[in-house]
């Protein structure tokens, strides 16, 4: 079972077929989200997390917002524990899980692109997957960066 994440244009999450509504109304849900699958290739440490979400918290309570935020993540994604895992220390997107990340196919074709800029086949997919700005109702500092990154590799 696939699970489709797309996060251009307005973020949408479907499971086998099925969209996972929970996750719609939530721009910071969507952010922890996007964070990990595009982070899937180490596991993400908790505290870099919590700054990086509520910079001005403290501490502790920037832990405990992303204690109950993953939990929430869990409790929205089916089969959550084979998507994360995580320890007292980090978290992280099992990148070996059946998922389907629409600015990872975004980030490859760019990266062919750059190779073979006149492939019209290549051109076309990338118009087609670039549905949007990444995450439109989340401004996080390192949402802004990537979107703003993203918008000038496609325009």
């Amino acid at each position: 079972m696939m699970l489709e994440i797309r996060l251009l244009g307005n973020c949408n999450v479907v499971y086998d077929g099925r969209a996972i509504n929970t996750l719609h109304d939530s721009p910071r849900l969507q952010a922890l989200l996007a964070y990990l699958a595009l982070h899937c290739d180490a596991p993400q440490p908790r505290r870099q997390i919590a700054y990086l979400f509520w910079p001005e918290s403290t501490e502790k309570q920037a832990r405990t917002n992303l204690r109950k935020l993953l939990l929430q993540l869990r409790r929205a994604l089916p089969n959550a524990e084979q998507f994360l895992t995580d320890t007292q220390q980090t978290i992280q997107w099992q990148p070996a899980a059946p998922f389907w990340l629409d600015v990872a196919d975004l980030q490859a074709l760019l990266a062919k692109l750059q190779r073979d800029p006149e492939d019209l086949a290549l051109l076309t997919h990338l118009h087609e997957l670039y549905r949007g700005e990444l995450l439109p109702n989340c401004y996080d500092e390192w949402v802004l960066r990537l979107r703003q990154h993203l918008h000038d590799a496609v325009t």
